[in-house]
Order: structure tokens, then sequence, then C-alpha cells
């Protein structure tokens, strides 16, 4: 499962509540997946280190945000959708997200919702403290430009639902 969300998340308790029921009702066969960004992601990364799972079930994919701007001073935004787009190729069968206010038009967790809707992973949104007060999230919320960009960059990872096609000449 990958989690997700804001880097202001206040609620880290409500990621453990999340991890623990998830852990209980998978044991062993969970994989919890995320990109130890400050917030939602890293309350996921302590969780994972305190209950001592090691990389087979833990799978972080931090960005460092310095090395990104050093290496590529225009375009070091696109280093979070590209670490997004690695998460998802770890397939999740399941995505958290946790956002008070998540906006379809920008930012990275609805990056994240988005990419893992467009390739048929289920997105779970979670606003308050209760990990139960939530909704499903569905490809209609997003804007159709940005849909169509994101899904034009996943289609040729295979990311997508059916059968890549090869790029046209």
């Amino acid at each position: 499962m990958l989690l997700c969300g804001s880097r202001f998340w206040p609620w880290p308790g409500t990621v453990h509540q999340v991890c623990d029921r998830l852990h209980r009702r998978h044991g062993d066969r969970i994989v919890f997946i995320e990109g130890r960004a400050r917030g939602a992601d890293m309350a996921g990364h302590s969780w994972c280190l305190a209950h001592g799972l090691g990389e087979d079930r833990h799978r972080c994919f931090p960005v460092d945000w310095e090395a990104e701007r050093r290496a590529r001073p225009s375009g070091w935004r696109a280093a979070g959708p590209e670490r997004n787009t690695r998460m998802l190729a770890e397939r999740p069968w399941l995505i958290v997200a946790f956002h008070q206010a998540l906006d379809p038009r920008s930012g990275g967790t609805s990056d994240m919702c988005l990419r893992g809707v467009l390739a048929g992973v289920p997105v779970w949104l979670v606003t308050t403290p209760d990990p139960n007060i939530g909704r499903w999230i569905s490809l209609d919320e997003f804007p159709p430009k940005r849909v169509a960009r994101v899904r034009s960059q996943l289609h040729p990872l295979g990311l997508l639902p059916g059968p890549a096609l090869a790029p046209s000449a």
C-alpha cells in the first residue's frame, strides 16, 4: 500500500492508526510505500521504522531537493512527479492520502492521487484525525488537461490499465 499526504498534516497518529489497521489485517504480506517527505509521509516512515520493517516490506522514495535544484535549476520541481511515478511502479494495491484540503489542480499529493486513479489503484482520502472519515477519489475530480498530461506520462511506462502502445513515429 502506498501512503502520501500533506507536508503539513497535523495528525501523525492518524497515519499510525491506518498503518496499524492494515498491518493487523494483512500481516507480513503488506508492503508500505512512502516518499519520506515532511508531514504524513514522515509519519508513515516513522511507523515503519518503529515496527522494524525491512526493505522487503518498507519502500522509501525520498527526494534530495537541494541536489535537484543544483542539478536542474529550472526543472527541479519535476522530481516530485518523477518520485510519484517510481512509487507507482511498485504496483500498490491501495493508496491512502492524508490531506485536509486536497486541490485537484495542483500539488504533490494531488499528483500522486491522480497517478494512482489513472493506474486503476483505489485512492482513499483521509481529511480529518479520524481515518474512517474520508472518501474515495475519482478521476472526474481532476481537470481534463491535467489528466491528459499525466496519462501521457504514464502510458509509455506501462503503468496504465491495458497494454502500452508503442510510441508513434
